[in-house]
């Protein structure tokens, strides 16, 4: 995955269907990027879901992973 932020993190979301990821959205902190995947996916965080969203660094290291539905 190419990285596309600008700010020091990305949340990206990773559709399987379509095998398709996009950003959804960027963040100075780890904890802003926490809180914009919760506000932005809340009760679609699950254990096991079909599409998954991921916080990147600007190196391209997966720094959290969540599955959503």
């Amino acid at each position: 995955m190419p990285i596309q932020h600008k700010k020091n993190f990305g949340v990206y979301h990773w559709d399987t269907f379509d095998n398709e990821t996009f950003l959804v959205d960027e963040a100075d902190t780890i904890k802003k990027a926490e809180e914009i995947v919760h506000d932005k996916y809340g009760d679609r965080i699950k254990n096991i879901g079909a599409d998954q969203v991921d916080i990147v660094d600007k190196k391209g290291n997966i720094i959290k992973k969540f599955n959503v539905c």
